[in-house]
């Protein structure tokens, strides 16, 4: 906590000392000019955003994805209050601030609440994606599942002003532990360009991993993992601009990624020995068979009002190893208008409204397709208004609310006792409502405050598939409640952000493994979690940029429903202390260098006697990567060492999972790995 502490008053007192001049906010390169289009559906700076806001752009995505491809690590380097990345296929605690959160692609959902397929993240290959944006707190906004924000995946976007454009991405890698069948590929071609009043992209890549070794060169279980694994990816756009004020455009995405592993998983033993991967047959095929994302969208002016409306369609395969799988798809359509009023000369008022229609349809089913849960049905209809007030050019204020009225229903489940447990279906509502305000004349500080309210319907599946009746449980929309107070600004050679936030729900989710293994029961209890982010980036001089990110929280869970707040939540929840820091070196006009650090705190406040889910010690870990690039004309050479140093540890998931479920999960992290790759633009 002191080392909390002292950062924070590092950033305080430095910006403050340098921002005393008072002057207003004219630096164009500041990162607060950059237009984004998740937080309120319109694009706007995110200097006129009353929240926290993370945007990883399309340079650092594509700088991040040579050291390492896996999107969730990605997001864990950039991200303050995200979960550590599980190094494998799902993200099953994977949180936002303690929460669930919500992933799209250009706005289209892709993640399946009513039973958490847990490959949200990992829906769309990194190559496909232009820029990342995440909404960190609960948001009023987008509908079931925001309740700890939105990271929603921005595509490529065509060429403009250019027939014909091409770029070619090849990587290669190796385990530098011990190379024994560790090296894989990685290869994708993106072709773009406008013509008249056309433009088009085309995107498609393939690659295939090798065995994942850790730093000591065993070889890593295949359990979920992400070695010996084929991925493909597919995207296609094709643009029709009718006039200036009138655009639509069309977008299809086919991402694929399946293990096939030559090994078996071994049982590991928590803080004796980890699960590796031997030798033998096996019919692991764990991954995503098919996530299939489809688009139509159209982006126009009516008079002083600017419409931007689509129409979806989503459908995910996911497999869990050999065992069973998670089917889901839906469709939908979002009606969103924006309309300024001029309110005297230095006033105005932007109402932005609309209407979100949703049909989704999931269903758990094992490998020879019989039921594991029953089938989920939920149609939705959601109104909602939004206002935002530029008061004397100084204040944005932002206030707004949404209506939900959802249709919930089961089908029948038969289960392997010949037990028959009946469909049943029922209607639940949920308004939430946001409130902020931002105050932007000072260019070195720009506070902001704001509230906003945030839900899901929660992975209901998991207690349906147990044989319990729909009307036996309480599935009604679970409320989050996020507060937060932050500043931001840019004086000089620095720029940061820094929030405090809270947030809190009356059934906040945890689990306990009861009965077995891989057998988990759901525990609803009131919860609050409260922390402090802080980004920072300092232009040392011309050719020398540092950058930092912490992210830290905490929280307590009222475990008897009293009033008292007497339990720690655990680490499934609570992530430990992240810090992750950055030196980016031009050598020459052609030639940098970046050395970044992640470190991971641990985190150890269970009895032996309460180890179980979430509850076992985390130990924390601290992870070094090396990046490089040439630039030749149009050629980009670049070289990074993922894991510098070879650091032997263990992610924080195998840590969460400890013990339970046969210590299948309790596996090491990846050792050394070098990427070699090109970039070639024509």
């Amino acid at each position: 906590m002191k080392r909390i502490l002292s950062l924070l008053v590092f950033i305080v007192y430095h910006v403050s000392v340098q921002g005393q001049s008072g002057a207003r906010l004219t630096d164009t390169t500041n990162k607060l000019n950059e237009i984004i289009v998740t937080a309120s559906r319109v694009a706007e700076s995110i200097h006129e955003v009353p929240s926290t806001v993370t945007v990883i752009s399309r340079t650092e995505v594509e700088k991040q994805s040579q050291i390492n491809n896996n999107l969730p690590n990605i997001l864990m380097q950039k991200v303050p209050g995200i979960s550590p990345s599980e190094e494998s296929q799902n993200n099953f605690i994977g949180k936002l601030r303690g929460r669930s959160f919500l992933v799209l692609i250009d706005g289209i959902p892709q993640s399946t609440p009513l039973r958490n397929g847990g490959r949200d993240l990992r829906s769309i290959d990194v190559s496909a994606i232009d820029h990342i944006e995440v909404i960190n707190g609960a948001s009023a906004m987008y509908g079931n599942g925001a309740a700890g924000g939105i990271i929603n995946y921005i595509t490529k976007k065509p060429a403009q002003n250019k027939p014909f454009t091409s770029t070619t991405y090849l990587n290669n890698s190796m385990n530098l532990a011990n190379a024994g069948k560790t090296y894989g590929y990685n290869l994708a071609q993106v072709f773009s360009g406008s013509k008249d009043k056309f433009d088009y992209l085309v995107q498609g890549k393939i690659a295939r991993s090798g065995v994942i070794r850790s730093a000591d060169g065993q070889v890593v279980s295949p359990f979920y993992g992400l070695g010996e694994t084929n991925s493909y990816n597919a995207l296609a756009k094709v643009g029709y601009n009718f006039n200036a004020s009138n655009r639509l455009e069309v977008m299809g995405n086919y991402y694929s990624s399946v293990q096939n592993s030559q090994y078996i998983g071994t049982t590991g033993k928590f803080g004796i020995s980890p699960a590796i991967g031997v030798p033998g047959d096996t019919a692991i095929r764990g991954g995503t068979p098919y996530n299939k994302t489809f688009n139509i969208k159209y982006l126009g002016d009516w008079g002083k009002t600017a419409a931007n409306i689509s129409f979806y369609y989503d459908d995910m395969n996911t497999v869990f190893e050999a065992y069973n799988q998670v089917y889901s798809d839906h469709w939908g359509a979002r009606l969103n208008f924006n309309t300024p009023f001029a309110l005297g000369k230095r006033n105005r008022l932007t109402l932005i409204y609309g209407m979100d229609f949703l049909k989704d349809h999931t269903v758990q089913k094992d490998m020879a397709d019989k039921l594991i849960t029953p089938s989920m049905n939920m149609t939705s209809i959601a109104p909602y208004l939004q206002s935002k007030f530029n008061i004397a050019d100084d204040w944005i204020v932002k206030g707004g609310l949404r209506y939900e009225h959802i249709g919930f229903a089961v089908g029948d489940l038969t289960r392997s006792n010949g037990q028959t447990t009946k469909g049943a279906a029922d209607k639940y509502n949920a308004l939430v409502f946001n409130l902020g305000a931002r105050y932007n004349k000072l260019s070195f500080l720009q506070p902001f405050i704001s509230y906003s309210q945030g839900y899901s319907i929660g992975d209901v599946g998991l207690v349906l598939r147990n044989g319990v009746p729909l009307t036996a449980i309480n599935a009604e929309p679970v409320l989050v409640e996020n507060y937060e107070l932050g500043f931001s600004g840019r004086k000089g050679i620095i720029n940061y952000q820094l929030t405090g936030y809270y947030s809190f729900s009356k059934k906040g989710t945890t689990y306990t493994e009861v009965g077995g293994a891989g057998n988990y029961e759901l525990i609803q209890v009131p919860q609050k979690i409260y922390g402090i982010e802080a980004e920072l980036g300092i232009k040392v001089t011309r050719w020398l940029d540092l950058g930092g990110v912490l992210g830290y929280m905490d929280g307590r869970q009222d475990t008897k429903n009293t009033g008292s707040f007497d339990g720690k939540l655990d680490n499934s929840v609570i992530s430990p202390l992240k810090i992750n820091a950055n030196a980016n070196v031009k050598l020459t006009d052609n030639w940098s260098l970046m050395l970044q650090m992640v470190s991971i705190g641990s985190r150890d406040v269970f009895t032996s006697q309460e180890y179980n889910y979430g509850k076992y010690p985390v130990t924390g870990y601290r992870i070094f990567d090396l990046y490089t690039s040439y630039k030749i004309k149009n050629i980009l050479f670049r070289f990074s060492v993922n894991n510098l140093f070879n650091t032997n540890y263990y992610p924080v998931h195998a840590e969460v999972r400890g013990a339970t479920n046969d210590g299948r999960y309790y596996v090491k992290g990846s050792g050394a790995v070098a990427n070699l790759g090109v970039v070639v633009k024509l």
